[in-house]
C-alpha cells in the first residue's frame, strides 16, 4: 500500500470511529453554516438537482431537500451513509445516500445540475492528484453551465503560521530530498489529531491546506470557469467568528474557510 492509499484508510477509520460517529450524529442536525445558505439561495436555481459530495451525516443533504431540491449524497465512509439514512428515516425523508468516491463517481456525463462539497472536504483528498481527479469528475457529470461550491482551507504565512509552515517546508523540502520518512506527500499536507469533546482521538487526520493560487490554477485545469473566490468573513461574518471560537489552539494552524463557486 502506497502512502496515498494509507492516507485515504486513515481518514475512513478516522470518520468511521466511535468517538467521530457520535460527534457526527450531532453534526447532521445542525444545517446549513449561514455562508452556505446565502451562497446556495444565490447560485442554485430551486427544484433542480444536486449531488452533495461528502455529505458526511447530512448537515447539508438534509436542508437541501428540505428547500425542494432533487438531492443525492455520497460519501467515501460507509458509517457516515449509515447515520445519514438513519436521520432521514428519523425525520420520514426520503433521501437518495450512496458510498462513493469523488475522485470516481459513479454517474453518466451531465447528470447533475450543481454541486456542493461542503466543510473542506475536498481539502481531505490525498495528494494533489487525486484533487485535480475529483474536481475533473465532478466537472465530467455536471450539465453544461452547472454550478459547484466548495470551501478549502488556505495557507497564510503571517505570525505564529510562518514559523509552522517554515517547519513544514524543512520537512518536506529538506528531510524528505535526504531520504527522511515523512507523512506529508503534497508540500501544505498537515497531519493532526482532531479533539472531541476535549478529547483528543487516537487515529491521525488528513487535511491538505493550500494557498489559494494553487487551488484556483486547479479549478481551471478541470475546465470550471472561478465565478468567486471569497473568504467566509466575506459571506456571512458571523459565520468566521463562530468557526474561529470553535477551534481550539491546537488546531488553527489555517483560518476559516475559503469558499469557491465555479461554473462548467
Amino acid at each position: 500500500m502506497n502512502d496515498v492509499d494509507q492516507i485515504q484508510r486513515n481518514i475512513i477509520n478516522e470518520f468511521g470511529s466511535k468517538a467521530t460517529r457520535e460527534r457526527y450524529v450531532k453534526t447532521a442536525r445542525q444545517g446549513f453554516w449561514e455562508s452556505e445558505e446565502i451562497l446556495i439561495k444565490q447560485y442554485f436555481r430551486l427544484n433542480t438537482s444536486i449531488l452533495d459530495i461528502g455529505c458526511g451525516s447530512g448537515r447539508t443533504t438534509i436542508p437541501l431537500f428540505k428547500m425542494g431540491y432533487n438531492v443525492m449524497g455520497v460519501d467515501i465512509t460507509p458509517q457516515m451513509i449509515e447515520i445519514a439514512k438513519n436521520e432521514a428515516k428519523s425525520r420520514n425523508i426520503n433521501i437518495d445516500y450512496r458510498i462513493g468516491d469523488a475522485t470516481s463517481l459513479k454517474f453518466q456525463d451531465n447528470y447533475f445540475d450543481n454541486a456542493i462539497f461542503a466543510n473542506n472536504g475536498w481539502s481531505q483528498i490525498p495528494s494533489k492528484e487525486k484533487r485535480q481527479k475529483a474536481l475533473n469528475e465532478i466537472y465530467r457529470v455536471l450539465k453544461p453551465t452547472g454550478i459547484y461550491i466548495f470551501t478549502a482551507h488556505t495557507r497564510y504565512y503571517a505570525g505564529s503560521y510562518f514559523f509552522f509552515w517554515l517547519k513544514q517546508w524543512f520537512r518536506f523540502y529538506i528531510l524528505k530530498s535526504l531520504g527522511v520518512k515523512i507523512e506529508e506527500v503534497d508540500f501544505g499536507d498537515r497531519h493532526f489529531r482532531r479533539h472531541i469533546n476535549g478529547k483528543k482521538i487516537n487515529q491521525k487526520q488528513y487535511i491538505h491546506i493550500a494557498s489559494i493560487r494553487e487551488v484556483e490554477e486547479q479549478i481551471k485545469k478541470s475546465g470550471f470557469k472561478l465565478f468567486k473566490s471569497m473568504n467566509m468573513s466575506e459571506v456571512s461574518q458571523e459565520d468566521a467568528t463562530l468557526k474561529r471560537a470553535s477551534l481550539s489552539k491546537k488546531e488553527r494552524s489555517e483560518k476559516t474557510p475559503r469558499f469557491y463557486v465555479c461554473q462548467k
